[in-house]
Formats: structure tokens, C-alpha cells, sequence
């Protein structure tokens, strides 16, 4: 095929932009199922805390950051994928759609920092430690994931238009 981005004026920014989308919802997807597995996990660990009446308390701050990563994980799932149908395939906005796959990239790394916080969650539950710090510690990697979403919209805007 990549003898008819030579051949055919345009194509190479078409079949670019057709693979850009399929890689945003191929990506998207996988984000979204990581954290409904985490968000699947929180809720388990809400139902122990209910469990329990010695860490009843604790309840506010679990639903405090289910709210977040359902916020997060609906901001993933249904953002703007990058790219527009009428983009014209020019060289920088094919560069500007590369920037923002590399932007997208880091999500990923959020995404483990938020894992790490529910495993802590789940591990101070079990040898009754301090959970108010591992809330914490959740919904602060939820607040980054979401700052970087925040982030990624204002690219998007200027990228657009």
C-alpha cells in the first residue's frame, strides 16, 4: 500500500488519519476497560468497608474516588479523538495528530499510578494500616489523570480549531 501514497495525491494523509483513528478507539477502548477493572476493584473494597463497622468512616473517602475515576474513566471513553473529518492531511496536521497519540501516550502512565493506588488500597484493607492515606493517594492519581485530560483538550483545541 505504500506505493499509493506516491501514486495517489493525498493518500498518504488519508490512510495516516485512518490509522490514527482506528489506533485512538483501539486505545481508548483499552483504557477504558483498565480502569472499569480498577473501578470493579474499588467497589469491592467498598463492600468490605461496609463490612466492617470499624471502617465505616472510611466510606466518604471510597466514594469520593469511585465519583473521580468514573469521571476520569467517562472523560476517556467519550473525548474528542484527536482529529477532525475536515482536516485537509497537510504535513502539520498530520505532525499535530502525532503530537497528540504522544500526549495520549503518557495517560498510560497515570493509568499504572492509579492501579498502584487501588493494589495499596486493597493491601492496607487486608493488614488493617492507615487506608485514609491510600484513599488519598488514589484520588490524587485520579486528580492527575484528570488535570492531563484537562490538559489534553486545550491541544485539541488549538490543533483543531
Amino acid at each position: 500500500m505504500a506505493i499509493l501514497d506516491y501514486i495517489i495525491p493525498g493518500y498518504k494523509g488519508y490512510r495516516e488519519r485512518t490509522e490514527g483513528r482506528a489506533t485512538d478507539r483501539a486505545f481508548r477502548e483499552y483504557m477504558g476497560a483498565k480502569l472499569k477493572e480498577v473501578h470493579d476493584r474499588l467497589e469491592r473494597v467498598k463492600y468490605d468497608i461496609t463490612s466492617d463497622l470499624s471502617k465505616i468512616a472510611l466510606l466518604n473517602d471510597a466514594e469520593q474516588s469511585t465519583m473521580l475515576l468514573t469521571k476520569v474513566r467517562d472523560r476517556m471513553r467519550w473525548s474528542n479523538q484527536g482529529f477532525a473529518g475536515n482536516l485537509t492531511g497537510s504535513k502539520t496536521e498530520t505532525e499535530a495528530v502525532k503530537a497528540i497519540e504522544q500526549f495520549d501516550q503518557a495517560l498510560e502512565e497515570y493509568r499504572q499510578n492509579v492501579e498502584t493506588a487501588i493494589g495499596n488500597i486493597e493491601s492496607q484493607f487486608g493488614s488493617g494500616g492507615d487506608m485514609k492515606s491510600a484513599f488519598y493517594q488514589l484520588t490524587t492519581s485520579l486528580r492527575q489523570m484528570d488535570s492531563h485530560m484537562n490538559d489534553r483538550e486545550s491541544l485539541l483545541r488549538k490543533t483543531i480549531g
